[in-house]
């Protein structure tokens, strides 16, 4: 049913369960988890902020050991698994452009993730996502204790 599917990651505790999530899901179907970190390129001139390549820099490597944790997670589970480090705009990236890339029939992504100012100035990423995919998304909203 759903051969291959697309988990972005952002190291927030939604997108940790949307992870355990689609390793549920691909283990009951056989499925192959594509979770990809993505770092946005944007330049907020408007805002007053560019990023740097010591940013971008900044990013990859803590992208990295967001993947890493997330493929140890899955592999545990017994799922296939590859992880992706992305530069772009992450909803067209999310939405868009990674379904395609990675021929992906559904997106298991956090309710929200871990910048709530980004959130604020730029709108909520899994929104768009919902109202912009290919495909078809499941949310995974983290319980709150």
């Amino acid at each position: 049913m759903y051969e291959t599917i697309l988990v972005p990651v952002d190291g927030s505790e939604n997108s940790k369960q949307a992870v355990e999530e689609a390793a549920k899901l691909a283990k009951q179907f056989g499925s192959t988890l594509q979770i990809v970190s993505v770092a946005s390129d944007q330049r907020y001139v408007q805002y007053g902020v560019t990023l740097g390549q010591d940013v971008m820099q900044s990013f990859q490597e803590r992208a990295e050991e967001i993947l890493d944790d997330a493929r140890e997670t899955v592999e545990k589970m017994g799922v296939k698994v590859e992880t992706h480090f992305v530069v772009g705009i992450p909803k067209i990236q999310i939405a868009k452009e990674l379904p395609k890339k990675y021929n992906a029939s559904l997106i298991v992504m956090g309710k929200s993730g871990v910048n709530g100012i980004s959130r604020a100035i730029l709108g909520s990423t899994t929104a768009y996502v919902v109202r912009h995919s290919t495909v078809n998304v499941m949310v995974i909203d983290y319980p709150k204790k």
